[in-house]
């Protein structure tokens, strides 16, 4: 539940009551189009959703340049804690932890419900989801870093092997005779 006290944006402009979708208040800033969420709202609105509502994640939309820094608090003043979406998405959602309230910039809302995340937010703010984009994203660099020295078609092909060994039942010990390891 948002405080009933006046709350201000970072760009200055005063937050309205408003709604991110039926059921669902919020405070919207009238300049930015950012939104001020609480969590226990959020909770409460997404017990309303049916079965299967939200899609699996297909990715994100486009959403505007994300902040570097982090955000203070509309309700406390304090830091904003920032949450890594999916790995290949650079904007972040903005939580006080101590408020339990969420910030979302301009169309990072509209992003969510795109990509069919809007029944995981919870899920998104928690350690399990962040180690998880933090682990795919030191996949990726890695896969990257094998491209730019072995070629895409090497690594496409490395790939390619690599499923085939893991779709085997006997797919270690099939690894053991092609590197030569006795058996």
């Amino acid at each position: 539940m948002l405080v009933a006290n006046a709350l201000a944006c970072e760009c200055g402009a005063g937050l309205l009551c408003g709604a991110l979708a039926e059921g669902l208040p919020a405070r919207v800033c009238p300049a930015c189009g950012g939104v001020l969420l609480a969590l226990d709202d959020y909770r409460v609105w997404r017990q309303t959703l049916p079965p299967g509502a939200a899609e699996t994640p297909a990715g994100l939309a486009i959403v505007g340049e994300d902040a570097s820094r982090a955000r203070s608090c509309p309700a406390c003043s304090g830091p904003m804690a920032r949450y890594r979406v999916l790995p290949v998405s650079s904007f972040r959602l903005d939580r006080c932890n101590h408020c339990q309230l969420v910030w979302f910039d301009g169309g990072e809302w509209s992003a969510l419900v795109e990509a069919g995340l809007i029944d995981r937010l919870d899920s998104i703010l928690a350690d399990g989801w962040q180690r998880r984009v933090q682990a795919d994203e030191a996949r990726l660099r890695r896969e990257n870093a094998l491209r730019q020295r072995l070629g895409d078609a090497a690594v496409d092909e490395l790939q390619r092997i690599q499923s085939w060994l893991h779709s085997r039942p006997n797919g270690r010990e099939l690894l053991a005779l092609l590197s030569g390891e006795p058996i």
